[in-house]
This record gives structure tokens, sequence and C-alpha cells, in this order.
């Protein structure tokens, strides 16, 4: 590895500081939480989706390090993002022309390793530089979910923490935007948050666009920069995948129709692929964080169908990204159940005689929600209240408040702020 390589990737070598441009004008809450495990053995594993502020954490952190006195030289970084090198030399170069001298002579070193993905068989050499030099305190981050924390799981199992970084969340995006409110009384300030909230849902909390006023940009940052890398560069990479354009379809379809019913066998009809293969790029597209799973929760509540489940995309942003009829008002309501259900983590919904849009399950409670972003319809979640017995439900509206102790309605703005 040239050196000239490593010292573009850490310009503290020299200069004692990260550059400025690097840190951003935002610490997302998780920054603190990592700060809390420095002076522990495991790795940590930061994942998510691309563009949502991962590296920027790492600059962050490595800044704090510095803060704290710790020696420019003893903090190494690498992205796998821009070129693909083995770990054995990157460790070579680094003691020979940083170092000076081998790094079991050094008390403690930092390695931050960007999109740890792209390295092929990265669990295992991350496992054999974990165990072969203790001092080392080891940062990943990566833009896959299941896969990246089954295989850390796998073969770093007790090597590892995870810590899943999402987009900025509606707090966080006022925050950014430095505007003030008080969280106590929230109804005060509809008419002031709410085009803010439209703001927030077309541009997903994707840190760089915050600021982006134009549609189209923000449209085409969202398929270039952030969907596309993972269809053209992830998924491929990850899994050896050939139909670039099945990917692209499922993306898109998705984001159109947040909240659809998957039927295999018809997707396999129309777009003339085998079941098993529309079945296994549905995976693909939830191992790259595109998509969500909701499952239909039968009568009980302790099983799901494996029939009739819905699927949404991960974020707001991409139903703006393929929908020029974003603001209508039955776009809305499916986008409004797009962010609720990001907010929830939903997993579940239930379907039987009647619907529910959500079934929160957590420590052994209950609780039916709806979303109702236009005219507001008890029916379905008065049906499964009284038919299960359950004794409190949610309904999020477009702008109606009621407290109730049984039924509760509350504005999205105002939930996505609880």
């Amino acid at each position: 590895m040239e050196i000239d390589v490593l010292t573009g990737s850490n310009n503290w070598w020299t200069t004692s500081k990260v550059p400025s441009a690097f840190l951003g004008k935002f610490q997302r809450p998780l920054l603190e939480k990592l700060k809390k495990y420095l002076k522990k053995r495991q790795a940590l594993l930061v994942f998510g989706l691309r563009r949502v502020g991962k590296t920027t954490l790492f600059y962050q952190l490595i800044q704090y390090l510095l803060d704290k006195k710790i020696s420019p030289l003893e903090i190494f970084y690498f992205s796998f993002d821009e070129r693909i090198a083995g770990i054995e030399d990157l460790i070579k170069t680094y003691e020979q022309k940083v170092l000076k001298k081998n790094l079991t002579e050094i008390k403690r070193v930092y390695f931050f390793f960007d999109e740890i993905q792209k390295l092929k068989d990265w669990q295992n050499k991350i496992k054999i530089l974990y165990d072969r030099y203790p001092n080392i305190k080891i940062f990943l981050t990566g833009s896959a979910s299941v896969l990246l924390q089954r295989k850390s799981q796998e073969s770093l199992a007790g090597r590892v923490f995870d810590f899943f970084l999402k987009p900025l969340s509606f707090s966080e995006f006022l925050e950014w935007k430095e505007v003030q409110f008080s969280p106590k009384n929230l109804e005060l300030y509809q008419r002031k948050l709410m085009p803010l909230f439209l703001d927030y849902l077309r541009k997903g909390g994707f840190p760089e666009i915050v600021e982006e006023k134009e549609d189209e940009v923000i449209r085409k940052y969202i398929k270039n920069t952030v969907l596309e890398r993972i269809v053209f560069k992830d998924l491929p990479l990850e899994f050896g995948l050939k139909d670039i354009e099945l990917l692209q379809v499922l993306i898109e379809m998705i984001a159109r129709n947040p909240g659809m019913i998957v039927n295999f066998d018809r997707l396999s009809c129309d777009l003339k692929r085998s079941k098993v293969t529309i079945i296994n790029y549905f995976e693909y597209l939830k191992h790259g964080l595109v998509i969500r799973e909701v499952k239909n929760l039968r009568p009980g509540f302790l099983i799901t169908s494996r029939k009739a489940k819905k699927v949404y995309p991960t974020n707001t942003a991409f139903c703006f990204a393929y929908r020029e009829d974003f603001y209508q008002d039955e776009i809305l309501q499916k986008v409004a159940e797009v962010a609720v259900a990001e907010f929830l983590d939903a997993r579940f919904y239930f379907r039987n005689n009647f619907e529910v849009d959500f079934v929160l399950k957590k420590e052994g409670e209950v609780v039916p929600i709806e979303v109702k972003y236009g005219k507001i319809d008890k029916k379905q979640i008065t049906k499964f209240l009284e038919k299960f017995k359950i004794k409190k439900g949610l309904i999020v509206s477009k702008d109606v408040f009621v407290q109730k102790e049984s039924l509760k309605i509350i504005p999205l703005w105002q939930f996505l702020l609880k």
C-alpha cells in the first residue's frame, strides 16, 4: 500500500486535527454513546443506510480522541469504499512508514475501517486482527443490515458491539435547522412546524440535503447517491447479483406503492422471473436496508401468517424520489405509514376480516396503531380493541389531537417528536 494513499486519508498525522469540512455541523446522539465504549476491549460496529452520516460520526470520534491528547499517529482510518486493500498490507505500511515500530510496542492504537463489508471475508480478518493485537481498538462501519450483523455475531461473537445509525429524526432535523420550540407545548407550534415536517418527509433525514430546496436535486440525490449505489455496488458485490434491472424495478415499485401486499406468484408472472428469484431479491433489498417487511399477526398474537406480508420502503424520501404527486392526500397517507413504520420499527400488522395498520408488541403489551392522514375512521381499530379486549389504541393523524385514555389521536409530526 502506497503511503500517499494513507496520508491522504489521515490528515491528522501532519495537522493534529480532522479537517473541519469532515466534521459536519451536527453531532448525533450515538456519538456520546460510542464515547462510553472507548475503553472497552470490544470492537464497535456502526451500520445503517448509505449517506446517513456514519463516516462523519467516525471523524467526530477521531477529533474527540485528538482533543483527549491521543497521539495523531496512533489513530488510523481507511475506507474500503474507495479502494480495497488487505488488512495485513495496511498494517505493514502503517508500522513501517508511520509508526516506525511494531503495533505491539504501543499501548493503545485506534483503527477505523469504513464500509467494511466491501472487504471479502472481513469478519474473519477482523477476528484475526482483534485476537492478535489486544492493544488495538477497532471501529467498523457498514451499509448492510442483517447479513452484516449475522457475520459479526457468527465470527466475532463476544468481540463486537453493534450500533444502528438511522437518518436524522424529525427532532434532529429541527435542531439542525436551529428551530426553537417547547416539547411540552407542541400544540402551539403546529403552524410553524407543519411546513418543516413536510420538508422533512421529502428529504428523509439525509444530512447532506437538509438545506436543499430544489425538488429535482433532492430526487436526484436519493436516486443516484443512495439507491443506485446500493443497487449497482453494494448488493452485487455482496451477493454476486447480475439482474440489476430487477432490483431497480422492485425498488421503484415499492417506493411508489408503500404498504403493498406481496404476491410472489403474481410478481413472478408480471416480471417474468422465477418465484424463487423474486423472493431472493426481496431479501437482498432487506439486507441493503432499502425495504422493510411487516407480517400479518394472527389472532392470539403469537404467530404470523406466511402470506399477506406488507412491504414498505425504509425511508419517506424513497417515495418522494419516485412520485411527482408526493403531496397529494392519498399519497401522503402511504408516506405517513412509512414514517410510522420506521419510527416504531414496525414488524406486524393485523388483517383478518378487518385491518389495523400496525400492531406493536412490547413487554407483553399489545397496542394497535392506525395511520389516518385524512379522514379519521375509528371503525377498524375499535373492532380490534373490542375483539381482543385491548385497553389502549393509537391513531396517528394529520392534524387532529384527542387525548383519551383508551384511544388517543395524535398528529404525525407530534408523534415523531415524542
